[in-house]
């Protein structure tokens, strides 16, 4: 097996077309190799950019979706909070006696003199125009279903700054979902009037 090899070296070495033909044909090899190298280095690469934008896009959703139910949780919160300052009464006309009760007994703790407490007409929210002349059972008959109703009052009292704090302060971290909408102060009449917005529900009676 030696001397057939040595033979072979040396037939080679005399042969220099053949020699060069073998290099050429290793080179080509060699070249070829490396070119599938690099095409797999090439996919492998493409692959692991690919896994990772997925999972890059895994974890925004991540912190999407915890957001979100942060949000959601936040709306509950005070969707809670504002039904549970909402008042609900059977009709209109309790809505209006029980509006004018309230701010009777804030302007009598507020120590503010000359007082008048006057009534507007209330509006179904969602409904243009300052006055539902149908009133609120027209909103519930033939149903169980509440509706919102905006109820709305002017409120007059001389003015001293106890008044004037405590009636403000009263109205708006009070019981009912209220708000004071505008505000007068009459200096020559030293007068205050105010006036006030409250959202009740509208509930139909239930039968027995």
């Amino acid at each position: 097996m030696s001397a057939v090899l040595k033979k072979l070296l040396t037939e080679l070495r005399g042969n220099r077309r053949l020699l060069a033909g073998l290099a050429i044909v290793a080179l080509v090899v060699v070249i070829e190799g490396g070119l599938r190298w690099s095409d797999w280095l090439g996919a492998q690469q493409i692959t692991l950019t690919k896994l990772r934008a997925e999972l890059s896009d895994l974890k925004t959703h991540t912190r999407d979706e915890a957001a979100l139910r942060t949000a959601l949780s936040q709306a509950q919160r005070m969707g809670n909070a504002m039904d549970a300052r909402l008042w609900s009464v059977s009709s209109e006309a309790v809505g209006q006696a029980r509006m004018k009760d309230w701010l009777t007994d804030i302007v009598k703790r507020s120590i503010a003199n000359q007082y008048a407490v006057t009534l507007a007409a209330s509006r179904e929210l969602g409904k243009p125009g300052a006055a539902d002349p149908s009133g609120a059972q027209g909103s519930v008959q033939g149903g169980t279903a509440p509706t919102l109703r905006e109820f709305r009052a002017t409120v007059s009292f001389q003015l001293t700054p106890r008044a004037l704090e405590g009636v403000l302060l009263e109205i708006e971290g009070g019981e009912p979902f209220a708000a004071v909408e505008t505000l007068l102060v009459k200096k020559q009449e030293r007068r205050v009037e105010l006036t006030v917005r409250v959202i009740m529900r509208i509930k139909a009676p239930s039968h027995a």
